[in-house]
């Protein structure tokens, strides 16, 4: 059995734990939000907007839809979003409430704005835009080609542009001192400075000059420019990471339930260097317990730190092909906050009983010392359990049972697992992709998945029998006016669905959907269908306020289990500890402008790091789409087996399996006809051949173009098959291990 150290009498609290009563009043530092007026919630000029002009009407929209019902926007209402611009100088405001429809922004608005730039908007009467203030520019920098200002008279101008250009979205940004030694075209890396006067709102400086081809070593460099992303830590929190010894110091096992006896385990991939879970399964009498452990961050970033400032602002890590940009410096993420094998470690950890039904019961959590057994990755693993499958003395069959028995609880109560393809890149030293495939997962993926999910609703249940504020993680139900928009693509593709039937009170049970992602595995349409089903949903957030996790039919959810790259669970973390001390007697009980103060500071917080995450995901997306671009670009003529995923006004999107690429098949570059896009049967269809093009049917395509700028890999069709049950495309693949609950 675990030993436990004595608790302390009642004292200060540690260094590693700040509550309201004790913030340096001078700093304007608080318990958790440490940077209120700073560069993460610092608001821009308010600007003062007449009602919109009467000509000023929003095109229509020229991408996918997410199909959500509009909201009516009261007058007076203030939003945040994003801002979207298209190249023809409107734009449109990307809200984060999923519930109400992209605002159309008209010029004379979009030009005050810079694309990506994050705002609050204030609403007139008529749902017009009465104030937009910027309260956060999203780029820093800016990669794009350099455009040397026109000559007059004969004579060359001082001055130019860098020009950025996306699918929908065209900026020209004012170089005051010119391109330096670039030429007309060439790809420049430059620092952008904003103005809130003058001729030009905003202006640039060439930092870098690469020519006329863009290097692969400058991928992350042009996307972290488009996300606003800083990859190196400042001198102050470094040297704050690199105060800490390498050793746990016996002064901080003080009060903390010693587990150097449980034999924990930590799963993760070959590649992994930071080792932030583990997890140990025993037999009871009647049923299971459940140990998770997870690294104690929060020991060592203290609130109001150079460590913590930093990580909020961030808000989390994120993973490119080459490299990771990191909320917190190596030397914690490595070393401290990484559970290592056979040396001890810092952890919050919990244990959770099961019975033999794999229903939870109780939950204990604590402040906790651990040891390792074994670093161990989800390859390894999977074979000893091949392996041993029929001896029922392997000492990680009691991992698998438990795994088996709560994943069919979780399926059973509703749970939906979309089953998304998804891009693995290797890259070389210099950034070029060398292979790009379809990750696949297996049962040792799976089994940390759900032992986290597991830990993650425990730890949220524990909390709120305390009446505590915490961080949640919430996805609202979705409107039922979006699904029946669902309803309409499934049935085009002879998958009849009525959520409507289904509905009580206008809702729609997850159950229910779950039962539909199952019915569509192995369609030859299964990918447009998830990800329009995914499109109907909401967009699952961080809230102060409880709120269900819809998409895994959860009453109760947070993020606990990563505070190294995800800066919510630092905080749930902080917020556990503090309850763990109070209960103790440790800390005073709370004063109610102390809690309405941690709940607003709280909602904050979400807000941020819901926006972050977003940001951070996109950033992602973009890296592997540049890859994946590049990679194309070295096959230029050479011919691929693909399949249709997807169709537009535009033409079709086609996936190819090896490398696991996608692109464009253009309605224009099939030219044995005239091909016209039926979307209530989801075909294309010529006019004289009558022949057919339906989602999910093979074809033999070539690559015809690859436009880095874009983003753009276009094909060509040089044979099409047919669509049949046996259809290879139509097998069921494996799942993705990287999930965003």
């Amino acid at each position: 059995m675990p030993k436990k150290k004595s608790s302390p009498p009642k004292r200060s609290p540690q260094r590693d734990f700040k509550s309201p009563r004790q913030n340096d009043s001078a700093s304007g530092s608080s318990f958790i939000f440490t940077d209120r007026s700073g560069k993460v919630h610092g608001r821009g000029k308010g600007v003062e907007h007449r009602q919109e002009r009467p000509e000023a009407r929003a095109p229509k929209r020229e991408r996918p839809r997410d199909h959500r019902p509009q909201q009516q926007l009261a007058e007076g209402r203030v939003l945040r979003g994003t801002v979207d611009k298209n190249r023809k100088g409107f734009g449109f405001i990307q809200f984060q409430d999923r519930k109400i429809e992209d605002l159309f922004l008209p010029p004379h608005l979009a030009d005050s704005t810079f694309h990506g730039d994050r705002v609050e908007v204030e609403l007139g009467a008529g749902g017009e835009i009465r104030r937009l203030v910027v309260l956060e520019h999203r780029f820093r920098e800016l990669v794009g080609r350099y455009s040397p200002m026109p000559s007059a008279q004969g004579k060359a101008k001082r001055g130019g542009f860098v020009v950025y250009e996306r699918k929908r979205a065209r900026e020209e940004v004012y170089l005051p001192a010119g391109g330096g030694r670039a030429q007309a075209g060439d790809w420049i890396r430059c620092a952008l400075e904003f103005h809130e006067d003058g001729a030009h709102r905003v202006t640039a400086e060439v930092i870098e000059v690469y020519g006329q081809e863009l290097p692969a070593t400058a991928d992350v460099q042009m996307v972290a420019a488009e996300y606003g992303l800083i990859e190196e830590h400042s001198d102050e929190a470094e040297q704050e990471a690199r105060s800490f010894t390498l050793e746990v110091p016996g002064s901080d096992l003080d009060g903390r339930d010693d587990l150097r006896e449980v034999p924990f385990l930590t799963i993760d991939g070959e590649t992994a260097r930071d080792f932030d879970d583990a997890v140990h399964v025993e037999r009871q009498k009647s049923g299971y317990r459940l140990w998770v452990a997870i690294a104690d961050v929060s020991h060592y970033v203290q609130p109001g730190s150079h460590l913590d400032q930093e990580a909020l602002s961030r808000g989390t890590s994120v993973y490119f092909p080459e490299r990771a940009f990191h909320m917190l410096p190596t030397a914690l993420s490595t070393e401290l906050c990484s559970l290592r094998p056979n040396v001890p470690r810092l952890s919050m950890a919990c244990w959770i009983d099961y019975d033999r039904h794999g229903n939870p019961g109780e939950v204990h959590v604590m402040e906790a010392v651990i040891q390792s057994r074994r670093r161990a990755t989800y390859t390894e693993i999977e074979a000893e359990r091949v392996d041993h499958e029929k001896d029922p003395n392997w000492e990680f069959k009691p991992h698998f049972e438990l795994y088996r028995l709560i994943r069919k609880s979780r399926t059973d109560r509703g749970s939906i697992d979309f089953d998304f393809p998804e891009a693995d890149v290797v890259v070389d030293p210099q950034g070029e992709p060398v292979e790009i495939v379809n990750r696949s997962r297996n049962d040792a993926h799976r089994l940390i998945e759900e032992f986290m999910i597991a830990a993650n609703e425990a730890v949220t249940r524990w909390m709120m029998s305390r009446n505590w504020p915490f961080v949640y993680r919430v996805h609202d139900e979705p409107a039922l006016a979006a699904l029946q928009r669902f309803e309409e693509l499934a049935s085009t593709v002879g998958i009849p669905v009525s959520f409507s039937k289904s509905s009580q009170d206008g809702t729609v049970s997850p159950r229910v959907l779950a039962e539909v992602v199952r019915r569509v595995e192995g369609h030859p349409a299964q990918d447009l269908l998830n990800m329009a089903l995914l499109r109907s949903l909401k967009q699952a957030i961080y809230s102060s306020t409880h709120g269900q996790h819809y998409g895994l039919a959860s009453e109760a959810y947070t993020h606990f289990t990563s505070p190294i790259r995800r800066y919510p669970d630092l905080v749930v973390h902080r917020l556990i500890r503090w309850a763990l001390r109070m209960e103790k007697g440790i800390e005073s009980p709370f004063k109610r402008h102390e809690r309405e103060d941690l709940e607003k500071e709280l909602a904050e917080i979400c807000d941020h790091c819901s926006y972050r995450e977003r940001v951070a995901a996109e950033a992602d997306r973009e890296a592997i789409r540049l890859k994946q671009v590049r990679l194309m670009s070295k096959h230029l003529g050479e011919e691929f087996d693909a399949k249709i995923i997807g169709m537009s006004e535009t033409g079709m999107f086609v996936q190819i399996a090896t490398p696991f690429c996608e692109g464009m098949l253009s309605r224009e570059s099939l030219g044995d006809d005239f091909y016209e896009f039926n979307e209530d049967r989801m075909i294309y269809f010529g006019r004289r051949s009558r022949r057919t093009f339906k989602v999910g049917q093979p074809l033999r395509v070539n690559v015809v173009r690859t436009d880095l700028d874009r983003r753009q890999i276009d094909f060509g069709l040089v044979e099409a098959g047919e669509l049949t049950e046996s259809t290879p495309w139509s097998k069921t693949r494996q799942k993705s291990p990287r999930r965003r609950r």
